[in-house]
């Protein structure tokens, strides 16, 4: 895990909101303010609510310093101090490195919760989860070339600017104004809503194979749902266009990146486990997939992320 201890932060956070009952709420890396204006503590995460007729207040304290070995009691100190200035009912440490000695006698004394989350071997989730990587399978539309054709009926002019425009424009300039949203986006994204419109044109694509030649045309016929090309002599309605371009399906192994176990510190039961693939790209941005088991349940939750890291 991330050494600066948000992964764990976000780890802990997803399987307390999973677990957590309606009418409480979870927060990370809450701050706190003086009445300067000055922050002088931040909570790594924290579940407050209203809890029958009591108000709950949870700080759950998180702490990844594998470089610095066990827990120390002096940061158990430091949650008691925070329980006491702040108010919290409950205070939870979490580490990845386990508790010192004198932590652990210092921790029950004082009765702050502590928990781990620890790495585990593959074999630990065969009840669960036999695969060891997973396949990912995705789609390229690549568009080469787009032919626009508007009504004869068009002044001169305009059919003049239009060209004028096309000839300066590459193909990922966004010039398609949609009538019914407004919104403007580039052929390219026209092309793959009208590839995927169709629906079958990937069913004879080979995986990992050469890409497949398409020419596709698409009429735009419909007064309230068209294309609208924005230039200089005023609006040109767009009545088809002549689109030529590739599709590709390519295969790629995601390997497990990550195995570990979110667990009470006193107890072998688990309270979840996590298997985190390596990053892979999701809808064109870098995204990691988690498989989340609660114990207590049994269930199952798929959870994709942005690695911290990503920018």
């Amino acid at each position: 895990m991330a050494s600066d201890g948000r992964q764990l932060e976000t780890l802990v956070a997803f399987v307390e909101k999973t677990l957590t009952p309606q009418g409480l709420t979870v927060s990370t890396n809450e701050r706190v303010l003086n009445d300067e204006g000055v922050q002088i503590a931040e909570f790594d995460v924290e579940v407050t609510g209203k809890f029958g007729s009591t108000e709950i207040r949870w700080l759950i304290e998180c702490r990844d310093r594998p470089g610095q070995g066990s827990a120390p009691g002096s940061w158990i100190e430091q949650l008691v101090g925070r329980r006491a200035r702040f108010g919290f009912n409950k205070v939870t440490a979490v580490s990845t490195t386990g508790f010192a000695a004198g932590a652990v006698d210092f921790a029950k004394r004082e009765k702050i919760e502590l928990r781990e989350v620890a790495s585990l071997n593959p074999e630990a989730f065969i009840p669960w989860l036999s695969m060891r990587t997973m396949e990912q399978l995705s789609r390229t539309v690549s568009l080469e070339q787009a032919k626009i054709v508007v009504d004869a009926t068009e002044p001169d002019n305009r059919k003049h600017a239009l060209e004028s425009l096309l000839a300066n424009t590459p193909l990922d300039a966004p010039i398609l104004r949609s009538t019914k949203t407004g919104k403007c986006g580039p052929l390219a994204h026209a092309f793959l809503s009208s590839v995927e419109a169709v629906g079958n044109l990937f069913d004879d694509v080979i995986v990992n194979g050469p890409a497949k030649h398409i020419d596709l045309n698409v009429d735009y016929t419909s007064d309230d749902d068209h294309f609208a090309i924005d230039t200089t002599a005023g609006a040109v309605r767009v009545r088809s266009i002549a689109y030529v371009g590739e599709l590709q399906l390519k295969s790629t192994t995601v390997p497990i990146l990550e195995i570990a176990e979110y667990r009470r510190f006193d107890s072998e039961s688990p309270i979840s486990q996590v298997v985190s693939f390596a990053p892979q790209e999701i809808l064109g941005v870098s995204s990691s997939l988690e498989l989340h088991r609660i114990a207590e349940t049994g269930e199952i939750h798929l959870r994709i992320h942005r690695p911290l890291d990503a920018d």
